[in-house]
């Protein structure tokens, strides 16, 4: 079992639901799939499994020199 959740620009959960996968890989093909369904691709997000390891992480992007979001809204 996997976890994935995702996050918008201020951080609150657009996303918090259970993967139903049987290894990291495919957990991962699941979860980038419902990202690009749903226009999230750009979206900081994290799938972790049953025991808390992370199996994709994706912080949100912030510009180094205006420090703004690269984040669509």
């Amino acid at each position: 079992m996997y976890h994935m959740t995702v996050y918008d620009l201020n951080g609150d959960v657009l996303y918090d639901q259970a993967i139903d996968a049987k290894s990291d890989d495919e957990a991962k093909e699941i979860g980038f799939a419902w990202l690009a369904e749903h226009d999230h691709k750009e979206k900081a997000h994290r799938i972790i499994n049953a025991k808390g390891r992370l199996i994709s992480f994706k912080p949100h992007q912030v510009h180094a020199k205006t420090g703004k979001s690269t984040e669509k809204a």
